[in-house]
Parts: structure tokens; sequence; C-alpha cells
């Protein structure tokens, strides 16, 4: 691009006047990395503030900005069940980033001086990124982050494949005899992926998760899955095949639905709540059917009970946000910890307040925290990767 086409096109797109179709081939174009130097020049002009060069250079710095791109692309073509975004906000989000990621990653303290600047860096708390790990059926691990678009293996008829928004695609020919043995995708703390079965199933993985799932996927007389953590699942519908994902001692069979899963072993209850079609979940000598709207939810006593939620914030991690509603602290700060791969450490005693609102996961975690802060229920202090949480 021209220089004065690209500033013109920059400028829209960061103040949301971009056209959704104009903002796909522009975030698009981003990606291709042509004129990146002419883009790093006009959003230094953009946005009036003086960019650490050496900081452009930092290879930290621009893998989570070239990860953000792909975040970016894929909440873009992500299919809604509900959304919470419009193309226009992905672009104030996307300003953001950009005024993250290239104005600098230290916090403003009152102070200005290199030493204060590096050791801020060498601090930093990174937003997750979209990644995985996949392991095949032989042990070999394959680190999605690390690898080129493209296939990414071919064996007995079955492809495996990776996109270039971030989504781990099987495809299995109709002559295939497939093979014995589980594929397991997996994520730590501070990432994310989207994997689409071979059946045309779409699963969200949430950070610190991992979904195993056999080879003879499609193949066999039923679609069952084994889940840890989170993952929010939009089932293909095939009624002779219904699909269970077993997680924590409970199992949930669907012929074709959309659902999440919430299985952290973190957390006080094991969840399942119901988006749209039905879900029968079944722990123990206990069964239930849940509607669109409804949550189960199985304590550690095995308790299995159902509740009429609000499903927004449940699956907005899917759209890249917190969301919190009536949240207590610690099942806030169990989110953060997960997304931002801290520590939290709490010192005097606990707030009882309960906490609402929402935020970008892409956003700072400073901005995060100042955000609970400002209830005036509760104070932080981050030191390196430790967050302290304070009355």
């Amino acid at each position: 691009m021209e220089k004065e086409i690209l500033q013109y096109t920059l400028r829209q797109y960061i103040h949301g006047e971009l056209s959704e179709e104009d903002s796909r081939a522009f975030l698009s174009y981003i990606k291709s990395g042509e004129d990146r130097m002419l883009l790093q020049e006009l959003i230094q002009e953009v946005l009036d503030d003086p960019v650490d060069q050496n900081l452009l250079q930092d290879p930290e710095v621009l893998l989570v900005l070239d990860n953000t791109w792909e975040q970016l692309h894929a909440q873009m073509n992500k299919p809604q069940v509900k959304s919470f975004w419009s193309w226009k906000r992905i672009a104030a989000v996307a300003a953001t980033v950009i005024g993250i990621s290239f104005a600098g990653w230290w916090f403003y303290d009152g102070t200005d001086n290199t030493v204060a600047r590096q050791t801020q860096r060498e601090k930093l708390i990174s937003p997750g990124m979209q990644s995985a790990t996949l392991t095949l059926a032989n042990g070999k691990q394959v680190r999605l982050q690390e690898i080129m678009d493209g296939q990414i293996a071919a064996e007995m008829g079955i492809k495996i494949s990776k996109s270039s928004d971030g989504l781990l695609i099987y495809e299995v020919d109709k002559n295939a005899d497939g093979g014995a043995g589980n594929h397991i995708l997996s994520t730590t703390e501070g990432e994310t992926y989207r994997i689409k079965l071979p059946d045309g199933t779409q699963v969200w993985l949430n950070a610190a998760s991992s979904l195993k799932y056999p080879i003879r996927f499609a193949l066999q007389g039923k679609r069952e899955v084994e889940l840890t953590g989170e993952a929010f699942f939009e089932v293909a519908k095939d009624p002779k095949h219904p699909f269970i994902v077993k997680a924590s001692g409970q199992q949930i069979k669907v012929l074709g639905t959309h659902f999440n899963v919430n299985s952290y072993t973190d957390e006080p209850a094991l969840r399942t709540t119901l988006l749209e079609g039905s879900v029968e979940v079944s722990s123990s000598n206990q069964k239930l059917r849940l509607l669109p709207g409804q949550q189960s939810s199985l304590n550690a006593k095995g308790i299995l009970q159902i509740q009429q939620v609000d499903t927004a914030p449940i699956i907005a991690w899917t759209n890249h946000e917190f969301m919190f509603d009536q949240d207590d602290i610690e099942s806030v700060m169990r989110k953060i910890a997960r997304w931002y791969k801290v520590d939290v450490v709490y010192q005097g005693k606990k707030t009882s307040e309960k906490f609402g609102g929402g935020i970008s996961r892409f956003d700072d975690v400073k901005q995060v925290l100042k955000m609970l802060e400002n209830t005036g229920a509760v104070h932080f202090r981050i030191e390196g990767k430790t967050l302290y949480v304070l009355p």
C-alpha cells in the first residue's frame, strides 16, 4: 500500500469506521507482514507516542502481537451463538492492542527512566495467547503455535491441518480404516485453542484444559470425548450417533447442541450450561435433562442440581472477554490466574463483595485489576508474577 492509503485505512480501522468487509481485508493485510516497518512508523504517528525501537525487536513482544492479530482474525470469523462483539468493537480492541504492543509494555507510575522501564518489562504479565499442544497416538507432541499453517499429519485416511485463523481441522476419507489410540489437544495456563473434529463438531478449549478423543472418532458407533478444564461445544447433529462428554465423574450426552462444560478441579462444582438444544447430564445414580438457559452443578458431595442462569457471562471467554456476574473474589481471581499465568496470594481478610462487569482478555492485567479496585472492595499489589489480593 502507498503510505497515504495505509495511514488513512489505519486511522479508519482504529476509530471503527471501516466496514466489516474492509476490516477483514485490512486485518489480512496486516497479517501478511507487508510494509511492517512502514506500519510501525504510522502507528507511532497515529498514536502520537514515541516507540521504543529496541522494544519492537523484542521477540516476546512481537510474538504476543502476532498472536493477537490471529485471535482478532479468529474472533471475526467465529460462528456466534450469542454475540457480545461487533466488528467495530473488535477494531477498538485492536487499537488498544496496538497501543500496548508498540507504545510500551511497562506501567507508568510517575517516573520515567530506562532502568524502571526495563525492570517492568522483565516482570511483564502478558495476556494469554491462541496456542495448544497436540499429542498424537504415538506420543509425538506438536506445538501448534510454532508450526506453519497447513497440513500437520496424514495417516490411514485421516488428515490433520491448521488453518490461518487458528483452527485445528480433522478430515477423514470416506474409505479410511482409521487407527487405534487417542489424540489429546491440551492448553496450559494462558492458552486457548479451537478444534474441528471429524464429525464437524467444533470445540473451544479454554486455558489449562485438555480434550482427549479417539482417532476412530467418526468411524465408531458413538462419539465420545474426555474433558479436563473448560470447553465450549457446538456439536454437529447426528441422531444415530450420540455425542458424549466425560468430565470428572460426570457424563453429558447429546445429539446436536451448544453447551459449555467447566470441570476445573479448583472450582467448587462441575458445571454444565446449555445454550441450545437439550442435553442429558448423569452422575452416579442421578440423571438430569437440561433445557436452554439451564445449568447443572455437581458438587464435591456428588449432589447434582439444576438452576436457571444467564448464559452470557459463562461463555464470554469464547469471545475473549472476562465477564463477571455476582462472582466472589476467589472465583474472579481463579479466572485471572489461569489466563495471565500468575500466582495469587491473599493477605488480610478476604472481601465478601460480589463483582460484576466485563473487560477484554486482551487488556493488560493492570486494567483488569483497576476495574476491580474501582469497586472500593479490594486492592492489589504486583510483584513479578505474583498478585497479592488485599482488603
